[in-house]
């Protein structure tokens, strides 16, 4: 099954991504080009994403929007 993703932040250069694969149950948020899946072996475990301190502007972004993202669908 294919890669399941949502963006989190994206500018011209890259983006964050929260993704999913289904076939091995693995869930984490990785970088990728802009309009590309992230490479779920260069990716983080949310976990691991979220006690980074972000490093610029758009992973400030992807890091609001992940907290976001789990407190609404968490609500």
């Amino acid at each position: 099954m294919a890669l399941i993703s949502f963006t989190l932040a994206e500018d011209r250069i890259g983006a964050w991504h929260l993704a999913f694969d289904p076939d091995e149950l693995h869930l984490f948020v990785g970088q990728a080009e802009p309009e590309c899946l992230p490479d779920p072996k260069k990716g983080m475990m949310i976990e691991d994403f979220l006690i980074t301190i972000p490093r610029g502007a758009l992973h400030r972004r992807a890091h609001e929007r992940l907290i976001e993202f789990l407190t609404t669908t968490l609500s």
